[in-house]
């Protein structure tokens, strides 16, 4: 059965501590007091996949995890969801990935602190019958890949280049190093860029892979380097899609108050390969995205708040009658 989407990427635990924390970080030497705590599953590209199951599409995701507690804990939440899990391997003896985000003084998109994993991110190689189940998708999608420097020009480049020469959609958020890497970060990437139909990024990540300040500016460099499409995620002041020879802007979308911004601009890729897959325009699929990233905001963790299709349509026709009505 050929999928909607195969996914390649890392996944990790979030622990997730919020409530009501000292006035300031500098108090917080001095401060005893609970909180609440909440591990979730799997990540930034553990939201991406979640998400998109509850949209109702098919996904399938490719990774390692620790053979132990955690690692079963991940695998069976993104089961629950949806998932496909069965290209995940379990790698024994080894330690998993840990991201811990203090929201006791609101929220922080990069974590506190975190634990890397003490095994590959990803395979580094495929097995005939992996790629052959990774590429039987209408869609192919990578995240976290500047995370992973062992990965760079290797087999994911190579499935990249064979699922182009197939007519399949190719989508990628390469987020950020965990390491330093001198700028543009997109060398790097000059391998497999070309092969990528859409990029996602944010604002700090594209003036990162292209050593560019002015985002329109970075964005062409992208485009130069053979992205078709270049995202760029700009929080509050929405998102602006680049193609050659044009660009639109979407306002972000406030559905409630803002609890927690974690893996919004996870849920906003989610939609936006939604919609791409439902073969809309640009502009229905960036506003379809900003109006499902506007539901994950309402809710700590990038899905917990994340409703279903329908839900999301509701919202985006009103919307979209409205400013019809506006145009009379």
């Amino acid at each position: 059965m050929t999928r909607d989407v195969s996914v390649i990427g890392p996944l990790n635990i979030d622990l997730l501590i919020t409530g009501e924390g000292p006035p300031n970080w500098d108090s917080i030497a001095t401060w005893d007091g609970p909180s609440n705590m909440e591990m979730t599953a799997a990540g930034s590209v553990g939201y991406t996949i979640t998400n998109l199951a509850k949209l109702g599409l098919s996904v399938q995701v490719s990774s390692c995890l620790s053979d132990d507690a955690l690692g079963v804990f991940v695998q069976a939440a993104l089961r629950r969801s949806g998932v496909d899990t069965g290209l995940i391997r379990m790698m024994p003896d080894t330690l998993g990935g840990i991201g811990v985000y203090m929201l006791l003084f609101g929220s922080r998109k990069r974590p506190l602190t975190y634990r890397l994993p003490t095994h590959d991110f990803w395979p580094l190689q495929f097995t005939e019958a992996e790629i052959s189940a990774l590429l039987d998708a209408r869609l192919l999608h990578i995240g976290g890949y500047l995370h992973f420097k062992e990965a760079w020009r290797g087999a994911a480049s190579e499935l990249f280049q064979e699922a182009c020469a197939r007519g399949i959609i190719t989508t990628m958020d390469p987020q950020f190093p965990l390491f330093n890497l001198p700028l543009p970060w997109m060398a790097v990437l000059d391998d497999i860029l070309p092969f990528v139909n859409i990029l996602f990024c944010d604002e700090h990540e594209a003036r990162s892979l292209s050593a560019e300040e002015n985002l329109d500016a970075a964005a062409g460099r992208l485009l130069a380097a053979g992205a078709q499409t270049v995202i760029i995620k700009q929080g509050e002041a929405g998102s602006t899609v680049y193609e050659p020879g044009r660009q639109y802007h979407q306002p972000a979308i406030v559905l409630g108050e803002l609890v927690d911004t974690i893996g919004a601009g996870d849920t906003y890729d989610a939609g936006f390969i939604y919609g791409t897959l439902q073969g809309w325009p640009l502009e229905r699929r960036a506003l379809f995205a900003s109006i499902a990233a506007g539901f994950t905001v309402m809710g700590v963790g990038g899905s917990q708040t994340m409703p279903g299709v329908s839900r999301i349509l509701e919202e985006m026709r009103a919307r979209e009658e409205g400013l019809n009505h506006a145009a009379r």
